[in-house]
């Protein structure tokens, strides 16, 4: 697994692993990201839509090789 990058914008576009606390959260791709990389957007498959992401909510988000089997998105 790869660090987690500072500057979310570098990660538009990118498939990554959204963790809270250190534990794994769900997996989806970065739709979008402020210039100060403080807020992101992710978006998943399906009927799970996007979430909004802060890095003061204590999340953190690390870059994933491929795409993951979506049904390992449920994982908790």
């Amino acid at each position: 697994m790869s660090e987690a990058p500072e500057d979310w914008q570098r990660l538009v576009g990118s498939w990554v692993e959204l963790r809270h606390d250190g534990q794994f959260v769900r997996i989806g791709e970065v739709e979008d990201a402020t210039p100060d990389s403080s807020v992101l957007w992710l978006k998943f498959y399906g009927n799970h839509g996007r979430q909004l992401v802060a890095k003061t909510d204590g999340y953190e988000i690390r870059r994933i090789a491929h795409r993951q089997d979506q049904r390992q998105d449920h994982r908790q």
